[in-house]
């Protein structure tokens, strides 16, 4: 019997990821006929959005990608005009690279299309209820973690909208996406 709920519940896992995944953020960001991203330079507009101008090794190093994908990255943001490139001039070879206020109201305008589709989702729960599914997610996420050997390579990429109760700063005491929250 506890078999059995442990396969439904990692199937509705599987299942809620590739909703979260294919419907909310796929279908904002190729359905869009300006502005067609790829998932890494949709993230990078979130990094900007939320934490302001980084370099381009710096965003490598958050992303775990290589400086050569960043900056192919940045070049197409730069093209839609989402975000800008400055050269330090300290160091010619590093570039700065910031949001333009068109990223931001990209990313804003996605941020409340997701809201709008989760109140949506959640409109028949009571309060109680959305308060339990809430608790209950936290602590499912958490023990997944738990499990996770590679726990320091994890981000889950919040945009700093978890803040305090970041479930992957409170096992590695910080936050890879938002590794300025310190300084």
């Amino acid at each position: 019997m506890e078999t059995d709920f442990v396969k439904i519940i990692s199937e509705y896992n599987r299942i809620l990821s590739l909703i979260f995944y294919e419907v909310m953020e796929q279908d904002y960001l190729q359905k869009n006929p300006r502005l067609q991203l790829s998932k890494t330079q949709f993230t990078i507009l979130k990094i900007l959005r939320t934490s302001g101008s980084f370099k381009g090794s710096e965003l490598a190093e958050i992303l775990d990608i290589s400086r050569a994908a960043v900056s192919k990255n940045i070049d197409k943001l730069v093209k839609l005009y989402l975000v800008n490139r400055k050269i330090i001039e300290t160091d010619r070879r590093t570039m700065q690279i910031s949001i333009r206020k068109s990223g931001e109201k990209f990313i804003d305008a996605y941020e409340d299309l997701r809201y709008q589709k989760q109140s949506k989702a959640l409109s028949s729960f009571n309060k109680n209820e959305k308060k339990q599914l809430a608790h209950l997610l936290h602590k499912y996420v958490q023990q997944c973690l738990k499990q996770q050997d590679t726990l320091d390579l994890i981000c889950l990429q919040c945009n700093d909208s978890m803040k305090e109760r970041c479930i992957v700063q409170e096992h590695i005491n910080r936050c890879r996406f938002y590794h300025r929250a310190g300084n």
